[in-house]
C-alpha cells in the first residue's frame, strides 16, 4: 500500500501546480444581527457553487476572492447558529465589491447534498437534515456517531459487546438498513471505509462501514443527512442515503475540555481538543487535535457456575458493556487562491487518528479445557486490544472557465486494524505459553480521483437548466496480515484433562498464513445530472450513472426528482431511483477461524468455525458462488409546509426494495458438513452470500420553529419522527450440497436481525433557549420496540423507552461553561429473559439502541483566545 500512497502524493503535487491567469473579484462586507445590529463573529460566508468558504472576524467582517470566469454574478450565503441565513446575488467585475448581511431568527436548512444545481432552493426535491455547530456541541455526546444518534431519529448506533473488534469500531445504520448501505462524504468527497468486517452477533453483522468516530467532533462545521437513495448521483453504497460531514474552515484559537462519568461508578470520560484557524495570504487553514479517553462500563451479572478455582473469583467475572478506548485525532481543512491572479482555488483536507481499545471475551473458568491452571489458577478473562489507525488526505483545484464550473480532486484514505490479544494463552503450547499475542491485522485503502463540471443553460424554461457531469476513478485495496505463529499454531500439548487442546490464542486465534491476502480492484464511473425549473412552480431533475468494476462488471442507475410548489408556503416532492452496492473487498476476501458460542440448553457452548472467501475451495465445496452487487429501487414522496420564515414542517414516505442483499451465512456444522469438509481439515464453515431480498417501508416527520423572546432571548424547537418496517421477502435456496440446511444459510436469528433488531420507530424532540449568555438545551428521545437477535434461546421483544438529555451553561465573551446529563432519569432497556441471559450474566441486550450505561453526567468548558 506504500507505493499507492507515494503515487497519490506525486499526483497531488502535480495537481497543486496548475493555475490559470485571469483577474479575480474580491468581495468583502460585514455580517450583523437584525435584532440590534451587533456584529456576528464566526458567521460562515460561502459561495456554494464554487465551494468557497470563510468566516467572519471579531467585528463580523469577511473577505472572499472569487476566481475570474465565474460568470456575471454569484450567489453568496451567510449563516450563523440559530439565525436564518441570507442569500444574495452579487454582480462580479474585476476589482472589489461590498456585500453586507443582516440575519434574523428562524428555522432553516442549508444544504449542499442532494442537488448539484447552482443556487438551488434550500428545500430540495429530497429530504435532507442539517445539524450545525450548536447542535453538535449541546448534544451531550463526544463521539460523532453518538452525536448523530442524539440528533436524528433515522440514525441507529447500538453498543455491541463481546463481539471481538466490533466492540472498538461499532457499526451505525440509517433507516434500518445496513451499515454499509449509507455513503459517507467529507466535504462532499467519498470517505473510505473501515478495514474491519463485522462477523459476530451485532447489528451490521456481515458489513464493513465507515468509522465516523475517527472524525473528531471538534473538526465539524455541520453534518448533512440525505434521507434518500442517491447511488445515481454519488455511486455505490448510497442505498439508504448519504451523510456529508462539512469541516470547519476557520476558528479562533479554541481549547475545549470535557469530563464526566456514569452515576454507576464507571465509564469515566476525558475529552479535550485544541483548534485554530490561520489566514495564509488570501487563503485559510483550520486544524484541530482531539484526545478522548473513555473508560469501560460493565453491567454483567455474577457467574453462578462452579468456578473450579483455587481462590474465590471476583464477580462479575465477565465484561458486558462499553469497551475501553483511547483516541487521538487530528484534522485539517484549508484553501487558497493560487497563481498571481488567484484565478484557481486550491483546497486540501484530511486527518489522522489512532485508537487503542480493550474489550473482553467470555470468561474462561479454571476447570475448562480452554484454561491451564498452572498459568491462571482462578481462570481468566481474555482481552482483545486493537490498535486502529486511520489516515486520509484530499487535494483539489476548483474554479471557473467561461461559464463552466469545474472541480478536480484526488483523495487517499487508509484504515488499518491491528488485533492484539492479552491476558490470554494458547492451551496447545502448554505451561510455557505466552499470555499476549500479535494476532494479525486488516488493512483497507482507497484512492479516488474526481472531475466534476457544471454550468447553467438558458433553455427557454422558467429558469436556468443546470447541467452537471463528471468522472470518478477509484482504486481499493484490502489486506490481511498473519499474526505471530504462537497466536494460531497447534503446539501439540493436551489440555488439562489429557484431551486434544484448542489451538491458537484464546478469544481470538490469530490470522494464519493461509488467511493472508493482498488484493485490489479498480473501477470507474461517469455521471450526468440535469436539473431545472421546467415551470415557475415545477422543478425536475434527472441523473444517470454508469459504473464499471474490475471484479464483477458494470451497472447503470438513474434518479428522477420532482419538486412542485403550488403556493409559496407548500412544497410537494417525490423521487424514484435505482441503486446498487458493490460487494466490499472484505466480504469477498475475509477469512479467519474464530471461537463462536452456541446456546445449548440455556448455556453457551464454544466451538471453532471458519469464515471462508466465496472463491476458496472450502466455500466452493459448500456451494458458494461469486458475490453480485446488491440492486435497489427507491421510491419517496413528501411535502414541506413553510408558512413563515420561523416555522417549517415536513413528511416523507419511502420504500426501498433491495435484491441480492449480501449477508453472512450461519455456521454450517454437523456430520453432513463435516463429510464435505473432511478433505480440508475443517469441521465448520460460513461464507458471504447474496441470500435475501428485502423491502423497507416507512415515513419521516420533521418540524422546527424558531422565535425571538424579547430583545435578547431566542427559542428554537425541533422534532423528528421515523417509522421503519423491514421485511425479508425472499430467501435464496441453499446450494444442492447443503440440502436440508436451509435454516443455516439464513436462519431465524438473522431474519430477526433484519426485520426487528432495530427500533421500529424513533422520536427526537429538542428545545434550545438562550438569553444573553445563558443557554439551555433539552432533548427528549423515544426509542421504539425491537427484538432480541443476540445469542437467542427464546424469542423476546423489548419495550420502547424514553430518555431525557439536559445541558445548561453560560457563554462569556471568551469562555463557555456548561453542565449536563445524558439519560437524566437513568433509564435502562428491559432485561434479557433468563434463558437469553447466559445464566444471568448478560443482563441487558447488547444491541440496545441507547446502550445500557444509565445516566451520564458531565461538565464542559471552552476557551477562545
Amino acid at each position: 500500500m506504500k507505493s499507492r500512497a507515494a503515487a497519490f502524493l506525486l499526483f497531488a503535487i502535480l495537481l497543486s501546480g496548475v493555475a490559470l491567469a485571469q483577474e479575480p473579484a474580491v468581495i468583502s462586507g460585514q455580517v450583523t444581527s437584525a435584532a440590534d445590529g451587533s456584529p456576528l463573529p464566526g458567521a460562515t460566508v460561502t459561495v456554494p457553487a464554487l465551494g468557497l468558504t470563510t468566516t467572519t472576524d471579531e467585528d463580523g467582517r469577511y473577505t472572499l476572492t472569487v476566481p475570474p470566469g465565474s460568470g456575471p454574478a454569484v450567489e453568496i450565503q451567510a449563516t450563523f447558529p440559530d439565525l436564518s441565513p441570507s442569500t444574495v446575488e452579487v454582480a462580479l467585475s474585476p476589482g472589489s465589491a461590498t456585500q453586507d448581511f443582516s440575519l434574523g431568527v428562524g428555522f432553516y436548512e442549508s444544504i449542499t447534498v442532494g442537488s448539484r444545481a447552482v443556487g438551488a432552493e434550500a428545500e430540495k426535491s429530497v429530504p435532507v437534515d442539517v445539524f450545525e455547530i450548536q447542535d453538535i456541541q449541546t448534544a451531550g455526546a463526544s463521539e460523532t456517531n453518538q452525536i448523530l444518534e442524539a440528533l436524528t431519529p433515522s440514525f441507529n448506533f447500538p453498543r455491541p459487546t463481546i463481539t471481538d473488534g466490533t466492540d472498538t469500531v461499532r457499526p451505525a445504520t440509517l433507516r434500518g438498513l445496513g451499515s454499509d448501505q449509507v455513503l459517507v462524504l467529507v466535504n462532499g468527497k467519498r470517505r473510505h471505509t473501515s478495514a474491519l468486517v463485522h462477523v459476530n452477533g451485532s447489528i451490521g453483522r456481515g458489513s464493513t462501514g465507515v468509522d465516523l468516530n475517527a472524525i473528531p467532533a471538534s473538526a465539524i462545521q455541520e453534518i448533512e443527512i440525505l434521507r434518500d437513495g442517491a447511488a445515481a448521483q454519488y455511486g455505490s453504497d448510497a442505498i439508504a442515503g448519504v451523510i456529508n460531514v462539512v469541516l470547519k474552515s476557520s476558528s479562533p484559537l479554541t481549547v475545549n475540555l470535557k469530563g464526566g462519568s456514569t452515576t454507576h461508578g464507571d465509564g469515566a470520560l476525558v475529552d479535550t481538543s485544541v483548534s485554530n484557524g490561520w489566514s495564509l495570504g488570501r487563503g485559510s487553514l483550520f486544524a484541530t487535535v482531539e484526545y478522548r479517553d473513555r473508560e469501560d462500563t460493565n453491567r454483567a451479572g455474577p457467574d453462578p457456575r462452579p468456578q473450579g478455582s483455587v481462590n474465590p473469583v471476583e464477580q462479575p467475572n465477565h465484561h458486558w458493556g462499553d469497551a475501553e478506548t483511547q483516541d487521538i485525532m487530528g484534522f485539517f481543512n484549508g484553501q487558497t487562491p493560487i497563481g498571481t491572479s488567484g484565478s484557481t482555488s486550491f483546497y486540501t483536507f484530511g486527518g489522522i487518528s489512532r485508537r487503542e481499545g480493550s474489550a473482553g471475551g467470555f470468561f474462561r473458568r479454571a476447570n475448562e479445557n480452554r484454561n491451564l491452571p498452572s498459568i491462571y489458577p482462578d481462570g481468566f478473562l481474555p482481552l482483545i486490544e486493537p490498535e486502529v489507525t486511520d489516515y486520509s488526505a484530499a487535494f483539489g483545484l476548483r474554479g471557473a472557465r467561461g461559464e463552466w464550473f469545474w472541480d478536480l480532486s484526488t483523495e487517499y484514505g487508509l484504515n488499518e486494524f491491528q488485533f492484539n490479544v492479552s491476558n490470554s494463552l494458547n492451551v496447545s503450547m502448554g505451561p510455557t505459553s505466552q499470555t499476549s499475542f500479535d494476532a494479525g491485522a486488516l488493512g483497507f485503502d482507497q484512492w479516488v480521483t474526481n472531475l466534476d463540471l457544471s454550468r447553467g443553460f438558458e433553455a427557454g424554461l422558467a429558469g436556468p437548466l443546470n447541467v452537471a457531469f463528471g468522472l470518478e476513478l477509484r482504486r481499493e485495496g484490502y489486506e490481511i496480515t498473519a499474526g505471530e505463529p504462537a497466536s494460531y499454531i497447534d503446539g501439540g500439548f493436551p489440555d488439562q484433562f489429557g484431551a486434544k487442546a484448542p489451538a491458537g490464542a484464546q478469544v481470538f486465534p490469530g490470522f494464519r498464513p493461509s488467511n493472508e491476502v493482498d488484493t485490489h480492484r479498480d473501477n470507474y464511473a461517469v455521471y450526468v445530472d440535469v436539473e431545472g425549473d421546467v415551470l415557475e412552480a415545477l422543478r425536475v431533475g434527472i441523473a444517470g450513472r454508469f459504473e464499471d468494476y474490475e471484479d464483477f462488471g458494470s451497472t447503470s442507475d438513474y434518479k428522477l426528482t420532482v419538486r412542485l410548489q403550488p403556493i409559496e408556503a407548500l412544497v410537494l416532492r417525490g423521487a424514484v431511483s435505482t441503486g446498487f452496492r458493490a460487494p466490499s473487498l472484505g466480504q469477498s476476501f475475509f477469512s479467519t477461524v474464530s471461537t463462536n458460542f452456541l446456546a445449548v440448553g440455556g448455556v453457551l457452548v464454544p466451538f471453532e468455525v471458519g469464515t471462508f472467501p466465496v472463491g476458496s475451495p472450502v466455500a466452493r465445496a459448500l456451494g458458494a458462488r461469486d458475490l453480485e452487487p446488491e440492486q435497489s429501487e427507491h421510491f419517496s414522496v413528501g411535502l414541506v409546509w413553510n408558512p413563515t420564515s420561523s416555522f417549517e414542517a415536513g413528511v416523507d414516505f419511502y420504500r426501498v426494495d433491495i435484491e441480492d442483499r449480501i449477508v453472512l451465512s450461519g455456521n454450517f456444522t454437523g456430520s453432513q458438513v463435516a463429510a464435505l469438509l473432511a478433505p480440508f481439515n475443517v469441521t465448520g464453515a460460513r461464507f458471504f452470500t447474496n441470500a435475501i431480498d428485502t423491502r423497507t417501508e416507512g415515513y419521516d416527520l420533521t418540524a422546527g420553529w424558531g422565535t425571538r423572546l424579547g430583545s435578547d432571548s431566542t427559542l428554537k424547537l425541533s422534532a423528528g419522527y421515523n417509522a421503519t418496517e423491514n421485511e425479508v421477502v425472499r430467501v435464496a435456496p441453499t446450494p444442492p450440497q447443503l440440502t436440508g440446511l436451509q435454516e443455516v444459510l439464513f436462519d431465524a436469528i438473522e431474519r430477526r436481525r433484519v426485520e426487528c433488531g432495530q427500533p421500529e420507530n424513533s422520536l427526537r424532540m429538542s428545545a434550545d433557549w438562550k438569553r444573553g449568555g445563558l443557554f439551555t438545551s433539552v432533548r427528549e428521545s423515544r426509542y421504539g420496540e425491537y427484538c432480541l437477535v443476540d445469542r437467542q434461546v427464546v424469542d423476546q421483544d423489548f419495550e420502547a423507552e424514553w430518555l431525557t438529555d439536559l445541558e445548561i451553561g453560560y457563554e462569556f465573551p471568551r469562555f463557555t461553561w456548561a453542565v449536563g446529563a445524558q439519560n437524566l432519569f437513568d433509564t435502562f432497556p428491559d432485561r434479557n429473559l433468563e434463558p437469553n441471559s447466559n445464566l444471568g450474566i448478560f443482563t441487558y441486550p447488547s444491541h440496545s439502541p441507547f446502550g445500557m450505561n444509565g445516566r451520564f453526567v458531565y461538565s464542559r468548558v471552552s476557551f477562545k483566545f
